[in-house]
């Protein structure tokens, strides 16, 4: 008796690749609770399921589902557009997208590309033949319920500011407890030493330095900046009085805010709370805020931004913030406006010569002499990474990464600069001398 085996020759199912996304839009902690929750229980259903393979589980926190610059979110689409995923598991379709233009345009895009979402609550796969159909209708039924809810919040908003009370706010100096702001010690100190120091005679940058320094921190726990000073500065709250409304929404998918100059209903509330500034001290400071602008704008000749061909073109990977160009005694450098700013303890990035960013930046392109229209044309941005070398992210979403080597101070010495420098050094020095007579 003969017994022979014979191999079966259906090939196994592929497993798929799945990953899940889920989104709370306010940053409650009970709501967080819940997006843990979310999260763990789509980590435990794809990891249980043999025929499926875990590709993570992207979750955005206290972010509307109207907006499109979900980091997350974006972070998921460009894994699937690499071909990384096959199935994306969600909530609800309000959990994915509010926004009927947003969520027809990304299931399309994914169902293009052969990736399926499947939406629990609605038991529906966004590749079946009715899903197209059924996901327009839901969607439409979700941004109208965004839309009522922001308008219930916009009436009640303006209930309490007819009443004279605040709605919310999160300020320096002051807590709201029972719609009325109360002083908080600490925090109002830095707010009269601001205050007393503008007085003094010095400049924003001076105090902003002065507080960093002093280890003094916002009402959040952040740095001091400029733009932050110089709120603190112009804020009427620190009086006393309430300007309610100064600014609103006037999209309720975007829910950007926009500066009101007259657009809608202001509200004036005087002596609303305790004041931290006197009325006097904040008008010497309201009018020696505008002598100095006057001063600046006579002698400044208002250079125009934007004048040279890297300007918001490089941005630093360790602050996030743009670099600027510069000149020291031999060459000009490409500086992150943080270190130029702050100092090298607010930022520790690296300068980078104007002549390496050509050389590079020619490399990249394959030019032998730099052409702004190119570069701009297909170069989204050069990021300075921590090493100083640079990532260049072009228009086609390619990213090139270029290292270069840093040169000694001695060996940026050449016999050209060191003339260069010899008859700088003579020039001051005769200017020095005629000066002094």
């Amino acid at each position: 008796m003969e017994i022979r085996v014979i191999q079966s020759s259906q090939k196994l199912a592929k497993r798929l690749n799945v990953a899940a996304y889920a989104r709370v839009s306010k940053t409650k902690d009970s709501l967080l609770h819940s997006l843990d929750a979310q999260v763990t229980y789509y980590r435990d259903l794809i990891r249980n399921n043999k025929q499926w393979c875990f590709k993570g589980v992207y979750a955005d926190e206290g972010i509307s589902g109207n907006r499109d610059n979900r980091e997350q979110f974006q972070r998921l689409l460009e894994e699937c557009r690499k071909g990384n995923i096959d199935l994306i598991l969600t909530k609800s379709i309000s959990r994915f997208a509010r926004n009927t233009v947003t969520l027809l345009k990304v299931t399309r895009e994914l169902k293009a590309i052969g990736v399926d979402v499947y939406f629990e609550e609605q038991q529906m796969h966004s590749l079946s033949e009715e899903g197209e159909f059924m996901l327009s209708l839901l969607a439409s039924m979700a941004q109208e319920e965004s839309r009522s809810m922001s308008e219930n919040i916009k009436w009640r908003v303006l209930e309490r500011f007819n009443k004279g009370e605040l709605f919310s706010m999160t300020i320096l100096g002051y807590r709201l407890k029972d719609g009325v702001l109360q002083i908080e010690p600490n925090e109002a100190e830095i707010v009269k030493y601001i205050y007393k120091r503008y007085l003094d005679g010095e400049g924003i940058l001076t105090i902003t330095k002065e507080l960093r320094s002093k280890g003094w921190n916002t009402r959040f726990g952040n740095n001091f900046t400029l733009t932050g000073v110089r709120t603190i500065l112009k804020n009427e709250v620190y009086t006393g009085d309430l300007v309610l409304q100064k600014t609103y929404r006037e999209n309720f998918m975007t829910k950007m805010p926009k500066k009101n100059t007259g657009q809608k209903k202001r509200w004036v509330v005087k002596e609303a709370h305790e004041p931290i500034i006197s009325k006097d001290i904040f008008n010497k400071v309201k009018e020696e805020m505008a002598k100095r602008h006057d001063a600046a704008s006579t002698n400044s000749v208002n250079p125009k931004k934007n004048r040279y061909p890297f300007s918001l073109m490089i941005t630093c990977s360790h602050c996030g913030r743009h670099y600027i160009r510069g000149k020291n005694l031999v060459r000009y450098l490409w500086r992150c406006t943080t270190f130029t700013t702050y100092g090298k303890d607010a930022c520790p990035s690296k300068s980078i010569p104007e002549e390496v960013l050509i050389k590079l930046t020619n490399e990249v392109l394959n030019i032998s002499e730099f052409d702004e229209n190119l570069f701009k044309k297909q170069v989204k941005q050069i990021v300075v990474q921590e090493d100083g070398s640079l990532l260049y992210q072009m228009t086609n979403g390619d990213e090139l990464l270029k290292t270069w080597e840093y040169k000694t101070r001695s060996q940026c010495w050449t016999p050209e600069k060191r003339a260069a420098m010899s008859e700088l050094l003579k020039k001051k020095n005769a200017e020095r001398r005629a000066k002094n007579g």
